[in-house]
């Protein structure tokens, strides 16, 4: 029998050993779900006097992919959004708590690792050791503040399905945002997109087991795009000029406890492209840009970030890490 999409759902919790799975402590309101265990085969071609090519498949090194997106609720994005990141720090001692993130630039640098529980109707099934590997965030005037995320994890296995609950916060529409360039508040970014991406390595040793030595997560680059109705020229020139301006993409709604806050902060992004568009009834500019890397968005573990990332909600501490 088919069995129905709509009954699936994804949990999350962080690990305390990299790669051991834990139990899902939070649920995130998803639209899709892509896993993907990555088999090696190795293949056996050694002649033995037969016009062939391949005698037999061996079984090689093994891990996992997997990839989800939905719109933004302001708790339940912490987890990618610390995942990819690394360096958090939460202050406040009630709700809302305020949860700053950049990069991790002590120890090895790695960020938390943590386990998706995907359960399909048929089974569910635990993809542990997950290291994130890219987080973006998108909004529009006239839709949701969403994401999508990638990140590189174990083979998946097994396990007990978990029973789901989810956040109360709904999320946040678009047009609640607030954009800043410069340091100068404008109102006419028609949409944008604020990506972090950096690649997850799976090495494979020769340890006697099929499994990675280590998901290994390396540097953090920050890009993005805009779409601005051009009412003049600043844009263009910032483009023309260098100018790397400051970027803040900030959602915040609600008062007291029930604040909620999505912020992205980059202090510097230089445009790497800006073009006039005339699609529409009147005239757009996309800019494309790249946030550049500073002392001044660096979190608690100091060196450099390109962004600093800042959620408000009502998540205690030690919950993404």
């Amino acid at each position: 029998m088919p069995q129905p999409t709509f009954r699936s759902f994804l949990g999350i919790a962080k690990e305390t050993t990299f790669g051991t799975p834990v139990a899902a402590t939070a649920f995130l309101p998803v639209k899709t779900m892509t896993p993907k265990d990555s088999l090696a085969l190795l293949p056996d071609k050694g002649i033995r006097g037969s016009l062939v090519d391949i005698y037999d498949e061996i079984s090689g090194p093994i891990f996992a992919e997997y990839g989800f997106d939905g719109d933004a609720f302001p708790d339940t994005i912490g987890w990618a959004l610390t995942g990819v990141l690394g360096d958090l720090t939460t202050t406040g001692a009630s709700a809302p708590y305020t949860h700053a993130m950049a990069v991790l630039n002590t120890g090895t640098g790695q960020p938390p690792s943590y386990t998706l529980s995907d359960y399909y109707t048929i089974n569910t099934r635990q993809f542990a050791g997950a290291k994130f590997s890219e987080v973006a965030l998108k909004f529009s005037g006239d839709g949701l503040v969403s994401y999508n995320a990638k990140a590189t994890t174990l083979t998946s296995v097994p396990t007990t399905a978990p029973t789901p609950s989810y956040t109360a916060i709904p999320p946040i529409a678009g047009w609640v945002g607030a954009v800043t360039i410069g340091g100068s508040a404008v109102t006419y970014v028609v949409d944008g997109e604020c990506t972090i991406k950096r690649p997850v390595t799976a090495i494979h040793t020769a340890d006697g087991t099929q499994a990675p030595y280590a998901l290994w997560s390396g540097p953090v680059s920050v890009s993005g795009k805009l779409t601005l109705v051009m009412e003049d020229d600043t844009q263009l020139t910032n483009y023309l000029t260098n100018a790397k301006p400051s970027l803040d993409i900030n959602y915040a709604q609600g008062t007291g406890a029930a604040a909620v806050q999505v912020k992205a902060h980059m202090s510097k992004v230089a445009y790497t492209n800006a073009e006039i568009t005339r699609g529409k009834d009147y005239i757009e500019l996309t800019v494309d840009y790249e946030a550049v890397a500073n002392s001044t968005d660096a979190g608690a573990s100091g060196g450099y970030s390109p962004v600093k990332l800042t959620l408000q909600n009502a998540v205690v501490s030690g919950t993404y890490k």
